[in-house]
This record gives C-alpha cells, structure tokens and sequence, in this order.
C-alpha cells in the first residue's frame, strides 16, 4: 500500500497538484515491492471535461522496467 501512497503524492502534489479532490482509485498489485526497492510513478491524464474539471489519470508504478501497480484514478482538479 505504500506504492499507493507514491501515486496519491503525485496527485496531489504534481498532477494535477495541490487542491486536487480525490473520487476514486482502482489499483492492481502486479508484482511485489520489497524495502529498498526504487520506485518509479507515473500519472498520465487520459481525459479532462473542462466544466466540471473531471480528471481521470492513468496511474502506474514501476521497479525497473517491472510494472509493480497499475490502476486509474478520477480526481477533480484545482481550479
């Protein structure tokens, strides 16, 4: 779960950043993650309604070039 605590940091501090309203988050666990691995995440927009500033982001985690989490996420973004 900590892998899920990386990708909620992202969205709330990079993308879409400070202010963003957390809805919802699917994860799936893909592989583990043992200490002292080096995570890498990933957070790509794969739509935006401008109206009601409806976000949903592809979110990923990796060990390496080894998908760890995989998932998506529906955020409303700061105005």
């Amino acid at each position: 779960m900590i892998t899920a605590a990386f990708i909620s940091a992202v969205i709330g501090n990079s993308l879409p950043g400070h202010g963003s309203i957390y809805l919802s988050q699917t994860l799936k666990f893909r592989a583990p993650v043992r200490p002292g691995d080096v995570v890498r995440v990933e957070v790509e927009v794969l739509d935006y309604d401008a109206d009601r500033r409806g976000t949903r982001l592809s979110t990923r985690a990796f060990v390496g070039d080894t998908l760890v989490v995989d998932g998506e996420a529906k955020v409303i973004a700061p105005a």
